[in-house]
């Protein structure tokens, strides 16, 4: 896979030698590299500027590579990480997997497997980036972790209000019948009126009136088409 620079990484080493000699042959597939010696200055460069890739070490003092990577996945499931280690105990590995980390590689690591594994990271951050549609006023929907936000605020949603969202959002530029709604959301009971009109009304409680368009006698459409 080719790797173009359009993206920004998070290294993560306490060793600065190490440390320079990576981040010196990551340049040319990066736009832009941040530097951290160990978990606590990690934490926050990551909170500052939101990288959109990680790669870490896990023996560091202060804060290890897994204990960031516990803070990080508390805030964001998403962002790609890679984990690199001198060591292969199979608790570390546990812990990796629990914590949707793309990989863990064992130092010293092959100049081809780290670009292949940051070829993956860069397959889910596309992939990420092509489901999310902005919604105006700040909002957006992201249709593969089902979440919607607001400057990067997770707006919490019933599995109802995800799902009108869900399918308003994936027919976007027509109009969704009643009747279309009522098999998606309500597939195994009989869908009311009411019941509808307050789920609208709930999502457009949480966001914006004109976020869901009501067309009369047919259905609805999310209020904007990009």
């Amino acid at each position: 896979m080719k790797i173009v620079p359009e993206y920004s990484l998070l290294y993560v080493e306490d060793e600065a030698l190490i440390r320079k000699m990576a981040v010196s042959f990551l340049r040319d597939f990066f736009y832009e590299i941040y530097e951290a010696e160990d978990g606590v200055e990690a934490l926050r460069v990551y909170e500052a500027k939101k990288p959109d890739m990680i790669i870490t070490d896990i023996k560091m003092p202060r804060m290890d590579g897994l204990a960031f990577c516990e803070k990080v996945r508390k805030r964001d499931r998403t962002t790609p990480v890679i984990i690199l280690t001198a060591y292969s105990d199979t608790d570390y590995l546990l812990k990796a997997t629990e914590l949707n980390l793309v990989k863990y590689l064992i130092k010293p690591v092959e100049e081809e497997a780290l670009l292949d594994a940051i070829g993956i990271c860069i397959e889910r951050i596309r992939e990420k980036r092509a489901s999310v549609v902005y919604l105006g006023e700040g909002y957006r929907f992201d249709a593969f972790n089902h979440t919607l936000t607001k400057q990067n605020e997770v707006i919490g949603l019933t599995p109802s209000q995800n799902a009108l969202l869900d399918i308003l959002v994936r027919n976007r530029g027509g109009v969704v019948s009643y009747e279309q709604l009522e098999n998606t959301i309500w597939y195994d009971s009989a869908m009311s009126k009411d019941a509808l009109r307050c789920l609208v009304r709930d999502i457009r409680k949480l966001s914006y009136r004109d976020i869901i368009k009501n067309v009369s006698r047919v259905g609805y459409r999310i209020g904007v088409d990009g």
